[in-house]
């Protein structure tokens, strides 16, 4: 075999080996699981769904999960396992011109991860004041602001004890009369310092908080330290990081439905009030959850994908992973309803009037339910420990997702991954400091409204336009089936190609034909932040077209023609071909007869061929192909060769060697006879004894081990010995 054939093959394993796989299954499942079972589930699900009429808002959730969610995951986890690199390599691969899609993704991961972290200090701040002797939040305090409006909610209390307070304020009048308890004031007075002035002068955000500066930074260094090895480290981390939330989640969810009243919360989370469904801002909102709970269009599903082995049954995964997903959002949304209706039953007033919507729900509800256990404070720990550890793994992607671009554009810099991790969270770091200002909570809304929910309805526009339109599904279900050896079903399909384009587009234009400028409760954005966070939307959108015409010029300049730009490259169509790890050989493909085309030589074997994965695989009829793959591992659904060797395959492909045990004919199979090959043009003459010819040199050393002893071989007539 020649050097340049043996380097050839070399590249892909040595990538490979560089990029770091998952250390197996499981890290991969837990890594989804975390990244999309986190903060969205335990904090944006349950006020998004108060704000939305509860039962009026999982019924469009439910329908975008299955038309939009389910299929979407798989298909991104399937476009990152089949590409091996990250997002923006894979589009760049795919079809250069939508580069821009990848790079819309990586700016959008960036843009939550910025302001994620924040949500994440709060947490950490909750966890730490939670180690006092009594909790500061189930008392009225004057050291850490509380006022006459403030009470502690017990259960014999009601409104009509709680009239009566207000605010005096600087002209002598009662500025606000609203009650408040005291986990509500803790919240915005003690942790925020919130102003309920609103945003003001541009630049004006308020005093700075340095307790929260402090947990932020300490935020910042614990996922610096997790994703400085890449998968490697994170990869062992969600191992504990995603199981222990469910533990702490059932217990709470047992003492909710405990609560006198919880069934009230309960009837309001699944008794749908019907004529909210007319309401598009529902179905936005809906869909926006959907996105941000699964971390579909962000990059950080294609990017796990990446580390996958070729082969991996993604399927099964992103039906675990959507499944889990879902079932975490409601049990949170019961602890949370179930408190609110105990709450609402106390007080005797509807629901809808006990506690404000917001960023803030789950750090009120939550914190005002855990005080009603046995050991508060332990719990209280717990808890929040458990809300930082989901927000970590789902930081995990959103942060890796960057910096997996970055290695895959330059390759070298995965020898410099702790400098490289450490300048970007520092980076980060000082990018989110404006969100925790006294006025930084109306910072944190406006970049979670604009830059995580509109633009990535966008995103995810292009994204299914271009897969599934302009690459097609018929090539996309191809390449499925030549990484898993199947085709999806019509569900996919289906959904794939109509669902989800055009669920997707009518969602969008209705949100923009009816759209209203966002609000934080009451409180009204003057116009630059509304400017700001357009700006801030379009950062990401714009790299769509962008990209779009940097490379179509680029190859109308090279001669290639301007809409070239969107012909997939050699290097995705020879992904098939040149996969070390699942790809089908056709017997006896000839070197020079090779073809050209898309999938040259690939058969994808029907699912009824298959008898097990791990080796016992099925001996089909003669007039059937077989198949072997290029490491001498036979893939799922790819049957070991019949009346060959590895040997005689490989070497007519110019590749090493390798021995395996042929099976044996079954009984209605007949065996094939080989003739002795002629010369073209030449009779059945006898010819005279050719002279001896000299000694053959020595075979080259193969790079395998040597087979093993007969006596060592599998006894199976349909297993190999590789």
């Amino acid at each position: 075999m020649s050097m340049e054939k043996q380097s050839m093959m070399k590249i892909p394993a040595d990538k490979t080996e560089e990029r770091g796989h998952w250390g197996s299954r499981a890290e991969f499942v837990l890594s989804c699981v975390g990244y999309s079972v986190g903060l969205g589930n335990v904090w944006r699900f349950p006020f998004l769904a108060y704000e939305n009429g509860g039962a009026a808002f999982l019924i469009p959730y439910i329908i975008i999960l299955v038309l939009v969610g389910k299929p979407m995951y798989f298909m991104e986890a399937s476009l990152g396992q089949y590409a091996q690199v990250g997002p923006l390599a894979m589009w760049s691969q795919l079809l250069p011109g939508s580069v821009g899609i990848g790079a819309a993704m990586i700016i959008i991961s960036l843009i939550v991860a910025i302001y994620y972290n924040v949500i994440m200090a709060y947490c950490l701040y909750y966890m730490f004041n939670s180690l006092n002797p009594v909790l500061p939040w189930t008392v009225c305090n004057k050291e850490w602001g509380a006022d006459a409006r403030c009470y502690v909610r017990t259960s014999n209390t009601s409104l009509d004890d709680l009239q009566g307070h207000c605010i005096i304020d600087d002209l002598g009048g009662c500025m606000e009369s609203n009650l408040q308890t005291s986990t509500e004031q803790y919240w915005e007075k003690a942790v925020l310092n919130f102003d309920h002035n609103g945003l003001q002068e541009f630049g004006d955000l308020g005093q700075f908080q340095y307790h929260l500066a402090f947990c932020l930074a300490i935020s910042w260094f614990i996922v610096s330290l997790c994703v400085m090895k890449g998968v490697k480290s994170s990869g062992k981390v969600v191992y504990f990081t995603a199981t222990f939330p469910y533990v702490v989640l059932l217990i709470l969810l047992v003492q909710g439905l405990c609560l006198e009243g919880a069934i009230q919360g309960l009837r309001f989370l699944f008794v749908p009030n019907w004529s909210k469904l007319a309401d598009i801002s529902v179905w936005r909102a809906a869909a926006g959850q959907v996105f941000f709970s699964l971390g579909i269009s962000w990059g950080g599903i294609i990017m796990f994908g990446s580390y996958n082995n070729f082969s991996a049954r993604v399927h099964i995964d992103a039906h675990i992973v959507s499944a889990a997903d879902f079932l975490t959002s409601i049990i949170a949304s019961v602890v949370i309803f179930s408190t609110l209706g105990h709450t609402a039953y106390n007080l005797g007033v509807p629901i809808e009037t006990v506690a404000k919507g917001g960023q803030g729900l789950a750090f009120v509800a939550y914190p005002e339910a855990l005080a009603m256990l046995p050991g508060a404070n332990f719990w209280c720990v717990i808890f929040f420990f458990m809300l930082f550890l989901l927000g970590l793994d789902s930081e995990f992607a959103l942060f890796e997702t960057a910096l997996v671009s970055i290695y895959d554009a330059l390759p070298r810099l995965r020898s410099k991954k702790p400098l490289v991790t450490a300048t970007a969270s520092f980076a980060c770091f000082l990018l989110g400091l404006p969100c925790i200002f006294s006025r930084g909570q109306f910072v944190l809304d406006i970049m979670d409204t604009y830059g995580a929910s509109i633009s990535v309805m966008v995103i995810a526009v292009f994204e299914m336009v271009t897969v599934m339109w302009i690459y097609g599904v018929k090539n996309f279900c191809e390449d499925i089936n030549v990484m898993l050896g199947f085709t999806p079903n019509y569900y996919f399909k289906i959904c794939w190609a109509f669902c989800c384009p055009f669920l997707l587009t009518g969602i969008l234009v209705a949100a923009c034909v009816f759209w209203q400028l966002p609000s934080y409760g009451s409180i009204q954005y003057p116009g630059w932040a509304h400017g700001f966070g357009m700006a801030l939307a379009l950062v990401s959108i714009i790299q769509i077209p962008l990209w779009f015409l940097m490379v179509g010029c680029k190859k109308a300049y090279l001669g290639l023609g301007f809409w070239s730009a969107f012909s997939t490259t050699d290097e995705w169509l020879s992904k098939t071909d040149a996969k070390m790890t699942g790809s089908c050989v056709k017997k006896n493909l000839k070197l020079e007869d090779k073809p050209q085309g898309r999938f040259a030589g690939i058969f994808k074997t029907p699912k009824a061929s298959i008898q097990s994965e791990k080796g016992n695989l099925k001996a089909l009829d003669p007039d059937n192909n077989s198949f072997v793959s290029f490491d001498g591992n036979p893939p799922p659904y790819c049957s070991a060769l019949k009346g060959e060797s590895f040997k005689d395959i490989f070497g007519n492909l110019g590749m090493p060697s390798i021995e395996i045990q042929p099976p044996s004919p079954g009984p209605n199979v007949q065996q094939e006879i080989p003739k002795p090959a002629r010369a073209p043009g030449s009779s059945n003459a006898p010819k005279p004894p050719l002279p001896p010819s000299p000694s053959p040199l020595p075979p080259p050393p193969s790079p395998f081990p040597p087979p093993p002893p007969p006596s060592l071989r599998s006894q199976s007539p349909t297993k190999g010995v590789i």
